[in-house]
């Protein structure tokens, strides 16, 4: 199996230090320093499984790799447009591509470019930093891809993908219904993450704050409702246990656009919570504290 990931930052870069560590075939497609050092030094992991060193194909461009048999899409979502155009040199009709992004839109965006039936959405349990160029920290026991066939099919293709790409430290798991993953993840991380990044604070800093669990608490339950409203099964969501689970692993949690706040980076703020802000005016449902939060960070969203 040939694998490419595309947008190789701190999570598909660790993907791809697992992966080329158990004699994977993968290429990193990224840039900038942490490309370089990759090229020069290998890719450094430090995690919660151990420390290590590969030295793991890296490329800045994809005009000249040929086509892989499965892509993993790890770009920030904001820059979909560009990754549609590279990733038409990477994909033959047979390649999978298996996104690996924030929000619960992506499939249907790259829907209109690719054949809906090789696209597989997929949510992911990470965190993940890039310390230095070429370093990535993993923090936390366990780290969780999350992947589904749009139809529920538990189908030979991602069962094959499932027994060859898990290994220690990386469990991946097969949904049954993947929209519902997607908003799941969206209501704790897209809430959590969106809320760090509004406050410039810490997770625990948030919930020990005098109106922060409030806050949270608001935040997810309006992105719960919405999901709702949106067709999505959510009857299992308790808000409760979400924030409970949260709490234990306060420690480690991190916001990717948190980081990318402090870096000047452009945020995924409209791809993320503010989708679903879209949808509460199309269903005409207010969103306070979503709406509130995202108005914060718009003058931020370019970077």
């Amino acid at each position: 199996m040939k694998i490419v990931i595309m947008g190789a930052g701190a999570v598909g870069s660790y993907y791809g230090g697992v992966f080329k560590r158990n004699g994977i075939d993968v290429t990193l497609i990224n840039r900038g320093k942490h490309h370089e050092a990759i090229v020069n030094n290998g890719l450094n992991i430090k995690s919660f499984w151990g420390d290590f060193n590969v030295d793991v194909n890296a490329s800045n461009e994809t005009s000249n790799l040929g086509v892989f048999d499965v892509v993993f899409l790890t770009t920030k979502l904001y820059s979909n447009q560009d990754a549609i155009k590279q990733l038409t040199k990477l994909c033959s009709d047979k390649t999978l591509i298996i996104t690996i992004q924030n929000g619960v839109s992506s499939y249907e965006e790259l829907s209109k470019f690719f054949d809906p039936a090789n696209i597989i959405p997929a949510a992911t349990y990470i965190e993940a930093e890039i310390i230095s160029p070429g370093t990535i920290l993993q923090k936390g026991s366990s780290v969780v891809i999350e992947m589904g066939e749009v139809d529920g099919n538990f189908s030979e293709r991602l069962t094959n993908i499932k027994n060859i790409l898990s290994f220690e430290g990386l469990e991946i798991n097969i949904s049954k219904d993947i929209k519902a993953s997607l908003w799941k993840k969206m209501i704790s991380v897209g809430a959590f993450g969106t809320i760090m990044t509004s406050f410039r604070s810490s997770f625990g800093e948030i919930t020990s704050s005098m109106y922060g669990e409030e806050v949270l608490r608001g935040t997810m339950n309006e992105i719960l409702e919405i999901g709702k409203l949106d067709g999505v099964n959510l009857e299992d969501v308790d808000i409760d246990k979400v924030v409970h689970g949260l709490k234990e692993e306060s420690d480690s949690i991190t916001s990717s656009m948190q980081q990318d706040l402090i870096n000047s980076k452009p945020l995924e703020i409209d791809n993320i919570l503010g989708h679903v802000v879209v949808l509460s005016n199309k269903y005409n449902y207010p969103t306070p504290f979503s709406t509130t939060l995202v108005s914060s960070l718009q003058k931020f969203k370019k970077g």
